[in-house]
């Protein structure tokens, strides 16, 4: 006779009382979600996570319950999946996961949560250069916002923005104001680069209410590299494709008291007639019809240089002056014939330079980009990989 009986090899459990111990079943692998489970007033740029510390991720899929699954994406151990989109406002989504564990085992789990409804406004996004434009070298990528955005979110901006060149070159964003971004390459653009700039702005915080809702992206291509150099000792304009010099003209620029302005300037945009008004740019004396500096004419074949109402045009009254003296009230003043060729040899982004005068561009009057040394032109605080022209009055003729 014995008191009790053991398995043999020690196979089954033994309890104090000298009962048979039943086998410990594993353990289950655990699961996060965040947003939590029922959570209200979700702001759109929360992150949206699920993971698992014991176990790996099988399938997550996050749906907003009226539209498309959210995007994301799993880490390489499969134990997290993170949404790479936003969300979008006064919306109710459903999170559905399941995990897979030792032995087995599984984990199934579901969660709801519901977004902000309180939302004031858009971010909206006027871009240039626009989408299939061909520009000049030195073009810069213009995002101007429809609301200021605030110094805090202003890196969050940065960080969904994305810029890519074919081929590849160096490049910044730079802002000019709370609603002024702009983007250039180190040096000009290569003749042939294509450039793409792409905006992810759904779901981002730009301050004050007001919410991306959508992305967006534009493509462009960099033309022959035009280089224009006016210079106001000689008076003349030589002008230059592909680093070779196709064409030298006098010119007339502005006289004393309306120096040009002059600098690394590039081409905004041209219209083949342009409304110049005195008063309207100088006031004063300048509104007196019949006083030395009056003015109030339309201007032929004018390409834009500043975005404070410098051009380049057709000056035929001027004829006998250019390539000798200053007569222009700050515009550069061509014959009627070589202003017609500029106009239409010209892109948008061909490159300006105007030496010397008393009037330098600078960042006041919207002419910063090819005046600031790259070095310091980042001012973002983020490592990145003005005005409209149509609305500048012109300086005159």
């Amino acid at each position: 006779m014995v008191a009790g009986c053991s398995a043999p090899n020690g196979t089954g459990g033994v309890v104090a009382g000298g009962g048979q111990a039943a086998m410990v079943a594993p353990t289950p692998p655990d699961v996060t979600i965040s947003p939590s489970d029922r959570a209200a007033e979700v702001p759109l740029d929360a992150p949206v996570k699920v993971s698992s510390s014991t176990g790996s991720l099988s399938t997550v899929v996050v749906t907003r319950v009226d539209g498309a699954p959210v995007p994301g994406a799993f880490s390489p151990d499969q134990k997290t999946w993170t949404a790479t989109d936003g969300l979008d406002p006064a919306a109710s989504y459903q999170v559905s996961v399941t995990a897979a564990g030792v032995a087995g085992t599984h984990t199934s789990a579901l969660a709801t949560f519901a977004t902000i409804s309180n939302v004031t406004g858009r971010l909206l996004t006027d871009a240039t250069p626009a989408d299939g434009d061909t520009v000049g070298v030195a073009e810069p990528i213009d995002l101007t916002f429809n609301t200021p955005i605030a110094r805090a979110q202003q890196p969050e901006i940065i960080k969904h923005l994305k810029v890519v060149s074919t081929p590849a070159q160096v490049g910044a964003w730079h802002w000019f104001s709370d609603t002024v971004l702009h983007y250039r390459p180190a040096e000009y653009w290569q003749t042939g680069t294509k450039v793409t700039v792409s905006a992810n702005f759904h779901g981002v915080n730009a301050g004050n209410g007001v919410w991306g809702m959508a992305g967006w992206s534009q493509s462009f291509t960099v033309g022959a590299k035009h280089v224009s150099i006016l210079s106001d000792v000689t008076h003349q304009m030589q002008v230059y494709e592909n680093d070779k010099l196709i064409n030298t003209w006098p010119i007339s620029m502005g006289k004393p008291g309306f120096e040009t302005l002059s600098g690394n300037l590039i081409v905004l945009y041209k219209a083949d007639k342009v409304k110049m008004k005195s008063c309207q740019t100088f006031g004063g004396a300048a509104c007196v019809p019949g006083s030395a500096n009056y003015y109030n004419d339309y201007v032929y074949y004018d390409t834009a240089i500043s975005t404070n109402g410098f051009f380049i045009h057709s000056a035929p009254w001027s004829v006998g002056d250019q390539g000798a003296r200053d007569v222009s009230h700050g515009c550069v003043n061509l014959s009627e014939a070589h202003a017609i060729t500029f106009y239409n040899w010209s892109l948008p982004g061909d490159v300006v330079q105007v030496s010397p005068t008393v009037n330098i561009a600078d960042i006041n009057n919207g002419e910063a980009d090819w005046q600031t040394p790259f070095a310091q032109y980042d001012n973002t605080g983020v490592t990145a990989a003005a005005v409209t022209p149509n609305s500048a009055t012109p300086a005159g003729a």
